[in-house]
């Protein structure tokens, strides 16, 4: 194995605009040309490296030479940073100089979590002739739906912590208190001008279209590894994402990771595992990719999963697994208030808030919501037997609401799974926004793979809001949950 290495500082990479980015590379000891894995990123090209998904000093033992490249206004590039107008051309140019180079043999292959997932599929997108395979990591090939929005409601809290506390010049960041920008959204858009246009154009708008990958899916025929996690905030955008898959050799890894760069076994305050720890993944991303350079099948199977609650892995030929039934549950009637001033608390969950205490995801004990009067505890279920759910749950809810004409209603469902000393562990959540007079209202909780004991019991809330994730409902409401309600869930 490759002990020594080379390490090339703030080389410059040409933009086709004249604009000057910086790069970071690291090159295995031996001379001749090798394969590369670029990573494109707005967070310092310095600090882009080790995480669990990428590794220079693994990669470069592999064989791999690593470039580290501030994106267009990040780091030490030139040029005015506003997220994803440019990564698709930027990110053609990018690959080409670095195939370019007579320390590479002309094979790029593109790494990353996140935003440098984003990176990744714009890249893919524009098809440069030398990309040969991409790992988007917790990530996502739309910005709009799945990333920006759920169900076309918008992740408020992510949204406007990301953009004050990750993105802008750090001179600008409230890095002392994220928290105001999703009380003072105007203050946040002050500073991240991006953000107005982000909250003004709701998915599908031409604005989201023009910025996402996913309409154009079908373009992108290079082989993709999609690395996914049960309690990322784009759980639900990366599955999909792989459902468009268009090579035979793509695959897809779910572990049971929150959005973290360290994929973590430890999730919010739960520990999933340390089977579910997720150190070895950069070598399952290598693997990968010296497969694709080779010319070969991955081998592997298409889906490899984490099994919560049974702590251990699964390997599968597609996702949801093939075949199953599904359990149909009534969903209690009831009624709950909805009050704009004391809104539902968002606990934990698929969410994520940027420079905040707790960061807002993963699991996190949801007893404080029971006994509110805002919240109506919908559905109680026994397991009578260890069972497995995969795959999608939904609660499917016949809805009247009373309140101001023309307000609109959210509906958020959150599923939990009772542990021995009775806290209440959320296991995936979802909301829908219907206007006031709606009958009925369809809620996605996302996809779910868990291993419930018997003895168990689920539990299913129901309320009309959850901030700040999501926006405060804008009028008092009265919601009910009638008769005739019902939660979905897939049993492989």
């Amino acid at each position: 194995m490759t002990t020594d290495i080379s390490v090339l500082r703030d080389v410059e990479v040409r933009l086709r605009d004249g604009l000057r980015t910086k790069a970071e590379v690291w090159l295995p000891s031996e001379g001749e040309p090798h394969p590369a894995i670029l990573v494109r990123t707005p967070y310092l090209k310095e600090c882009a490296a080790p995480t669990a998904t990428v590794d220079a000093r693994q990669a470069t033992s592999r064989g791999y030479a690593v470039v580290l490249q501030d994106v267009r206004g990040c780091g030490g590039s030139e040029g005015t940073f506003y997220p994803f107008a440019t990564e698709e051309a930027d990110g053609f140019d990018s690959v080409g100089w670095v195939a370019d180079q007579p320390w590479c043999n002309g094979d790029v292959v593109m790494a990353g979590s996140s935003y440098v997932g984003a990176t990744q599929w714009l890249a893919a997108a524009s098809a440069p002739p030398s990309l040969r395979a991409i790992a988007p990591t917790l990530s996502s090939d739309d910005y709009g739906e799945g990333w920006s929005y759920r169900a076309g409601v918008p992740e408020l809290g992510f949204l406007t912590t990301w953009s004050v506390a990750g993105l802008v010049p750090e001179k600008d960041r409230m890095l002392d208190d994220p928290t105001r920008s999703w009380d003072d959204v105007g203050s946040a858009q002050a500073v991240a001008p991006w953000l107005h246009d982000w909250l003004a154009n709701g998915p599908g708008s031409p604005y989201w279209r023009e910025r996402s990958v996913a309409h154009r899916r079908h373009e992108i025929k290079l082989p993709v590894l999609v690395v996914a996690g049960w309690y990322d905030v784009f759980l639900a955008a990366s599955l999909r994402s792989f459902a468009r898959s268009m090579n035979r050799s793509d695959r897809l890894i779910v572990g049971p990771w929150a959005h973290t760069e360290t994929l973590s076994h430890l999730v919010g305050v739960g520990n999933v595992g340390i089977a579910g720890l997720g150190d070895g993944v950069f070598g399952w991303i290598l693997d990968f990719y010296d497969a694709v350079l080779a010319g070969r099948d991955p081998g592997s199977s298409r889906v490899r999963a984490y099994l919560l609650g049974a702590r251990r892995w699964v390997d599968l030929e597609c996702w949801p697994p093939a075949g199953g039934g599904q359990l149909e549950v009534a969903i209690d009637p009831g009624s709950f208030a909805v009050r704009p001033a004391t809104p539902v608390p968002a606990l934990g969950g698929r969410a994520l808030l940027v420079q905040v205490p707790g960061w807002g995801y993963g699991i996190a004990d949801q007893r404080p919501l029971v006994g509110r009067d805002d919240v109506h505890r919908a559905a109680t279920i026994a397991v009578g037997q260890d069972t497995i759910f995969a795959g999608p749950v939904t609660a499917d809810l016949v809805t009247s609401a009373e309140g101001v004409d023309g307000s609109s209603a959210y509906w958020v469902a959150t599923l939990c799974l009772e542990q021995p000393g009775g806290a209440l562990h959320n296991i995936a959540e979802g909301v829908v926004r219907t206007v006031l007079g709606a009958e009925r209202a369809q809620v996605d909780l996302g996809d779910v793979f868990l291993e419930a004991p018997a003895g168990s019991t689920l539990v299913l809330f129901v309320a009309g809001s959850s901030f700040p994730r999501w926006p405060k409902p804008v009028s008092e409401l009265r919601q009910c949950v009638m008769a005739g309600s019902k939660l979905k869930m897939r049993t492989p």
